[in-house]
């Protein structure tokens, strides 16, 4: 999703840009008690499912396999700036996410649409047991609304399947902007 991230952000700049002509970052306001549990949260992620790679077949999977425990850590930090707006959509989102990775033996299932090319080779892949966040969507599979059912397809670039918690996460990013850069407006 870091794609998405990226696009919205600048998205979200253009349209400060083109209402103002201007974007000023001298006066970003940004202020998120607990930031710093963001970042390390983050870090932790990217670090667990990279190590996963090379290590998905001895005992550190174990402790990587609990990579889902940034999800508190991330509703605490969106619970106490809940005031801002974008917060509250990222409360909402990891929340949802949360919902559909805790009742799924915490990892996320994902419907494969038959429209992309590769779809078979996803399957197989997440099938396998070799991704360490996500699974196939299958009958047995609790609160499939909640789930990375949403797709993108074709000519997006990257394509690719997402959750309704994904769509207020990344609503969230938009809003950030606009309320970071407000005395642009």
């Amino acid at each position: 999703m870091i794609a998405e991230i990226i696009i919205l952000s600048v998205v979200s700049l253009l349209i400060i840009y083109l209402r103002n002509k201007k974007i000023n970052f001298s006066n970003i306001d940004i202020d998120i008690k607990g930031y710093k549990l963001f970042i390390i949260m983050a870090v932790i992620q990217i670090t667990a499912v990279f190590l996963f790679k090379f290590y998905k077949n001895n005992d550190v999977f174990k402790i990587l396999s609990a990579n889902w425990l940034i999800y508190p850590v991330l509703l605490y930090v969106t619970a106490i700036n809940y005031k801002k707006s974008y917060m509250k959509l990222f409360f909402v989102g990891t929340l949802l996410n949360f919902i559909a990775i805790a009742f799924n033996d915490f990892k996320m299932p994902v419907y494969i649409s038959e429209a992309y090319a590769n779809s078979s080779d996803t399957i197989h892949f997440l099938n396998s047991n070799q991704d360490l966040i996500h699974s196939i969507l299958t009958d047995s599979t609790r609160f499939k609304i909640l789930c990375d059912i949403v797709t993108i397809p074709p000519p997006y670039p990257f394509a690719k399947t997402i959750s309704i918690g994904d769509i207020f996460l990344l609503s969230g990013i938009f809003i950030f902007w606009q309320d970071a850069l407000k005395s642009n407006h």
